[in-house]
């Protein structure tokens, strides 16, 4: 029968403080798996760190040792570890997927003049390690005691030494999941970690004091107590949509399908227009309002990565539907077509707001009109739309949209005749809303109203520029050409080397005009045809 042990060094008075709390699940895991309990409670080395290294005589009387750290709890349920982690190798979870820990290697090679030619990039955490007698030699105790994050820096080199020399597809290391040894670094993965087997508090004496240390323990052990036998636990979602009103309601597809994901979990909403996602019954805050809960462990994800992430360079915004984008960066994924259909809701209350603010005008017969204001490669001359909406107006009445503040850009100042209505900087979100949702067709550069629209049934002419219309053009019934065209004679986005050798010397914000508006905007006639042809064949 197989001889265990159940280690840990406990040296010193902070050390005897924590462990006076952490010993008696430790112990009480030792019983469980029947093995041995031993606390090694003198240092006779640099460090207290250095003590675990007497697992090399401890050894010769021990068939199998599980060392575990004093500053760590284990969770009544569990598992065997020796159960786990086959007699031939060593147990231990890679600390190097969550922190940068490449240094630690090498500048103990260099101290200790050992050369790693291959290694693997992995760094294992010894606060948690599954030994057997055939490992022996690993733990012989160098004469000199180089630290880097004390003796794990030697220890690791020890390991990518031995992996060197063994057969790739025979490590000697069986990695542990995080659940057996969850570390602070791990607090991003938005996991609660009373969810783990055995919580690790390294690392925890950066962000608090022994006492708080002590007492956190406490609180966990108490939470353990109470949440017994079930432990159920919500992971943590922080969703921060970034962008413009257009990028942002983008993002409502990709929120959708990740509420449905994580339908038990506990997801929270950052955003500039928490009125966009009212529908989806989610915690919304505006940006500036959100206030973070003490300790917990927030899985964060943005909307919409900018140019200096890793998701840009694989493929911009510019180059791709903004749903698309939205839903990679979120969810690592595109969805089916008809997944992609943009959900708003209009209440009662923004249709009575826009009743009053129409007074009377009748925005089922007209035509909606945003001349957005952004980037120079999308925002059209000021005249284009002043003649554009003259021309219209004289057969249909025009209906302007939109909102002048710092995040929105704002629109064109036009003029409108007496049929006609101005509704710019009108409207809250929601009866901007309410009002695409009600007319009939919707013009427009590249700009939020689209995809607005997007959520409803009318019909929607794109005069696009910096993006090509299929990148812009929002997704109704299975597809973006539904009730939707896009008249242009060129894009701005053509008039960019869009090769991946390109050189960018310095931001710029989208396509850059290189020619006349002339060569890239349908002609004023052409755009009053489609309008009055759509709005006429609609009835």
């Amino acid at each position: 029968m197989e001889k265990l042990l159940v280690l840990t060094v406990c040296v010193g008075n902070e050390s005897k403080s924590i462990a006076s709390i952490t010993h008696k699940s430790i112990k009480a895991y030792a019983e469980k798996i029947g093995a041995e309990f031993k606390i090694i409670d003198e240092c006779k080395s640099s460090s207290p760190h250095w003590e675990k290294f007497q697992i090399h005589d401890l050894l010769n009387k021990y068939d199998r040792i599980l060392y575990l750290d004093s500053d760590l709890i284990v969770r009544e349920d569990c598992p065997n570890l020796f159960s786990i982690v086959p007699y031939s190798k060593i147990g231990l979870f890679d600390e190097a997927k969550y922190a940068q820990r490449q240094f630690s290697i090498f500048e103990t090679a260099k101290a200790y003049e050992i050369k790693v030619e291959k290694w693997n990039g992995k760094y294992f955490n010894t606060g948690v390690l599954v030994v057997s007698k055939c490992h022996k030699k690993i733990f012989k105790k160098p004469e000199t005691e180089f630290s880097s994050f004390y003796e794990q820096g030697y220890f690791n080199l020890r390991i990518a030494f031995e992996e060197e020399h063994r057969d790739p597809k025979d490590p000697l290391v069986f990695e542990l999941n995080y659940r057996y040894n969850r570390m602070t670094c791990l607090d991003v993965t938005g996991e609660d970690r009373h969810e783990s087997y055995i919580i690790h508090y390294a690392g925890y004496h950066y962000f608090t004091s022994l006492e708080g240390i002590v007492s956190l323990i406490k609180k966990d052990l108490e939470k353990w107590k109470k949440d017994s036998p079930n432990f159920k636990y919500k992971r943590h979602i922080l969703i921060e949509v970034n962008g413009g009103l257009g990028d942002q309601i983008c993002a409502e597809p990709a929120i959708r399908f990740l509420k449905k994901m994580y339908a038990e979990d506990d997801i929270t909403i950052k955003t500039h227009w928490p009125r966009l996602f009212d529908h989806l019954n989610i915690p919304t805050f505006h940006h500036n309002k959100f206030v973070y809960t003490y300790d917990t462990p927030y899985y964060k994800i943005s909307t919409l990565p900018g140019p200096e992430t890793v998701n840009w360079s694989v493929v911009s915004n510019l180059m791709c539907h903004t749903v698309d984008y939205c839903a990679m960066a979120m969810l690592h994924r595109i969805f089916p077509a008809k997944e992609k259909t943009i959900q708003l809701q209009v209440t009662n209350e923004d249709y009575k707001e826009l009743e009053s603010t129409l007074n009377g005008f009748d925005i089922t017969n007209c035509v909606i009109i945003h001349a957005g204001r952004h980037w120079n490669s999308k925002t059209f001359p000021v005249e284009w739309w002043q003649e554009l909406i003259t021309k219209i107006s004289k057969k249909i009445p025009v209906c302007l949209i939109g909102m002048n503040n710092e995040k929105t850009r704002g629109v064109c100042s036009l003029d409108l005749p007496s049929n006609s209505i101005d509704l710019v900087d009108r409207t809250s979100l929601g009866s901007l809303i309410a009002a695409v949702s009600k007319a009939p067709l919707l013009l427009s550069n590249d700009s939020a109203p689209v995809h607005i629209a997007g959520a409803f049934n009318n019909w929607i002419i794109l005069i696009p520029s910096c993006k090509h219309p299929e990148h812009v053009l929002p997704y109704r019934e299975g597809t973006v050409w539904y009730k939707a065209k896009a008249l242009y004679k060129a894009l701005t986005l053509d008039d960019v080397d869009q090769r991946p050798t390109a050189w960018f010397d310095g931001g710029t914000s989208g396509a850059e005009c290189k020619r006349s508006w002339d060569a890239y905007l349908p002609s004023i006639d052409q755009v009053c045809l489609e309008v009055i042809n759509t709005i006429n064949n609609s009835k």
